[in-house]
């Protein structure tokens, strides 16, 4: 396809046709864009490969941290079938987020690969579906949420450098927990974007497919029915000390 205003056509990307391209560097990909072998043309995708990327420096304790955990304890029943990636609500707007990918690296304690995705391991929405259709009940939602508190517990630089907490941002996501006893997460995402600058977002080509899908499959109008947990009156209080002791240890430090 050609631009409209250059009206050339775009340089292919090195590996493009690789399928997870996005799981690979491109230091880790060989390719010629032009090449010719006893007189036959193997140039681009014909003479693509990859790399051994066979990793010696891996770090068993970290594996064994997440398993300690409640929501890390089924993590050696995973056998890497991609259920989880494949039903990923997450997925398709950020696609380096990669719950199976993660899972391995975790397994494997490969910090040095979990490093290269602290600007993405925190994006699970919560919504379940990964969990619901897992064939080994690994639990990969919870999964997910077990290994963005260790990424802050073992690169808290990093974090604290690409992952600024936005205290507006917060604000809103603990009154909405105090408010409703639960997390409007489509109210939530309008919210912080209304609050930092990024409305025009809203009516963007992602907002916009995303707001018909979930039109179209009945999950914008269960999102609007959402009411207050059972009891909830009995369980705020609890939350509202728990807050406040956070909050007293965050200052402290």
């Amino acid at each position: 396809m050609e631009t409209e205003k250059t009206g050339k056509t775009p340089a292919p990307l090195k590996g493009e046709h690789i399928v997870a391209r996005h799981l690979i560097e491109d230091a880790d990909i060989k390719e010629e864009k032009q090449l010719e072998i006893d007189g036959v043309d193997v140039s681009g995708r014909w003479n693509t490969f990859i790399l051994s990327r066979v990793d010696s420096e891996f770090d068993r304790s970290f594996f064994q941290e997440i398993k300690k955990t409640v929501a890390g304890s089924r993590i050696n029943r995973c056998w890497q079938c991609g259920m989880c990636t494949a039903s990923c609500t997450v997925t398709p707007l950020y696609r380096r987020f990669n719950p199976r990918a993660f899972i391995y690296m975790m397994q494997l304690g490969n910090l040095r690969e979990i490093k290269k995705y602290i600007d993405v391991a925190w994006r699970c929405v919560g919504c379940y579906k990964c969990s619901q259709r897992c064939p080994k009940q690994v639990n990969p939602d919870e999964m997910m949420e077990a290994l963005a508190l260790l990424i802050k517990k073992h690169f808290p630089e990093e974090v604290e450098s690409k992952l600024k907490v936005d205290e507006t941002v917060k604000k809103i996501y603990e009154d909405m927990i105090l408010g409703n006893g639960r997390l409007d997460l489509a109210r939530l995402h309008v919210y912080t974007l209304q609050k930092t600058g990024r409305s025009k977002e809203l009516i963007g080509k992602i907002e916009r497919a995303a707001v018909f899908k979930m039109a179209k499959d009945g999950r914008a109008f269960s999102v609007l029915r959402l009411g207050k947990p059972h009891k909830w009156e009995d369980s705020k209080e609890a939350i509202e000390k728990y807050l406040k002791n956070v909050n007293t240890f965050e200052k402290s430090e």
